[in-house]
């Protein structure tokens, strides 16, 4: 059996070239799917455990609430009640699985910067928002900076956030990680449109080619590139308002913080993306060589490159085939709550604008247009 930590690539440890992951500082503190037992027991990367919770896995309540009395005190912590056919949410917990090379890193990075600001001096630079369209069967996501509803006491902001659509030169990373070669091309970062499917209240998209997760907590942005990705089993309760649920008396369990996940994303990284990944924690090291973990395949902070100057097939899965190891699997677990979602934002001080405020269609299928969407983004109203 295998207990995951948290996810997402190392936020705050990994420094980036298609991405660039710095730290926030370390806090205190479906198809169907057929129930895992134990819940917390991981078998399969394509079906890690959902309902992996505090009391699931045996933890010891906090000795107390204080550093988390400001959060809400619901069932998921959500900042604003949703209703109706659209609902806006962000999410609030993301649990990796795998990669195992991840796992003792992703606590010091992924928490701190993923908590609400109300949770132990949460940074909400890595912010995934999801703006559902039950009615339509459409789903748009992508990154966010922090809340917009800045200056306020921690009670009463991370209620408001916006998609970023905007392209990074997330190259320059001279001030993290000095020399790393970071990648050659601006990075989109506009939300996409992904179809959604429904049983009852819970929902799996269909494969996203490409969707660009930003963490905003250096000059340069920290970007996730998860490819043939795959939110599902994803369970909506409350009236839409919380993906799982939280327990502010397990707040400070190092392994849940709090969360019982309800959904989960399955995805891949390529080691050739992964190669332009710092992690500064680790010395500005690449993330490839994190991950392949293997000194005959390294090459000073990197992997070794083949012939042709590309990082060779060292994964343990395919990206754009079934046949190919040229990338590496991502297994996680989230938990999400309701937010206002005011549409999208470019760039405050600089950098290149995408000039849309549309969305990226994933290519799978005939999209929706974001106009319904993005008029019904400020439908939801707080208590409402």
């Amino acid at each position: 059996m295998k207990s995951g930590l948290s996810y997402v690539f190392v936020l705050g440890l990994l420094c980036s070239g298609t991405f660039v992951i710095s730290s926030a500082g370390c806090s205190e503190d479906p198809a169907p799917v057929t129930p895992t037992d134990p819940p917390c027991d991981f078998k399969d990367p394509q079906n890690p455990p959902i309902a992996c919770g505090p009391e699931a896995a045996g933890a010891t309540k906090c000795s107390s609430t204080t550093k988390v009395e400001k959060c809400p005190a619901n069932e998921c912590s959500y900042q604003v009640k949703q209703s109706g056919d659209i609902v806006n949410l962000r999410m609030g917990r993301i649990r990796l699985w795998s990669p195992d090379a991840l796992l003792s890193l992703a606590p010091i990075a992924v928490d701190p910067n993923v908590n609400q600001k109300c949770a132990s001096s949460g940074a909400e630079s890595f912010t995934w928002l999801m703006q559902i369209d039950k009615k339509a069967g459409m789903m748009k996501t992508g990154g966010s900076r922090g809340s917009t509803d800045v200056g306020l006491p921690a009670g009463e902001s991370g209620k408001t956030f916006a998609f970023v659509n905007e392209k990074v030169d997330a190259s320059k990373l001279d001030s993290i990680c000095p020399g790393f070669v970071g990648p050659k091309e601006p990075i989109d970062l506009a939300p996409i449109n992904v179809k959604l499917s429904f049983t009852g209240d819970t929902f799996t998209t269909e494969t996203m080619s490409l969707l660009n997760i930003p963490i905003f907590s250096d000059a340069v942005p920290v970007i996730l590139p998860i490819r043939e990705g795959v939110l599902k089993n994803a369970t909506l309760s409350v009236g839409g308002s919380c993906i799982g649920s939280w327990n502010r008396d397990y707040w400070c369990d190092r392994d849940s913080l709090g969360w019982t996940t309800g959904a989960q994303l399955v995805g891949k990284m390529t080691a050739e993306e992964a190669d332009h990944v710092p992690v500064k924690s680790a010395g500005c090291q690449s993330l490839c060589k994190l991950l392949v973990n293997d000194p005959a395949k390294s090459d000073g902070n990197y992997c070794k490159k083949g012939p042709d100057g590309k990082v060779p097939e060292i994964g343990d899965t395919c990206v754009g085939g079934t046949s190919c190891k040229n990338a590496f699997t991502l297994s996680a677990t989230f938990a999400a709550y309701g937010v206002t979602i005011s549409g999208t934002t470019t760039p405050p001080d600089g950098g290149t604008d995408t000039g849309s405020d549309t969305g990226t269609d994933t290519g799978s299928g005939d999209a929706a247009t974001d106009s319904a969407t993005d008029a019904a983004t400020d439908a939801t109203a707080d208590g409402g």
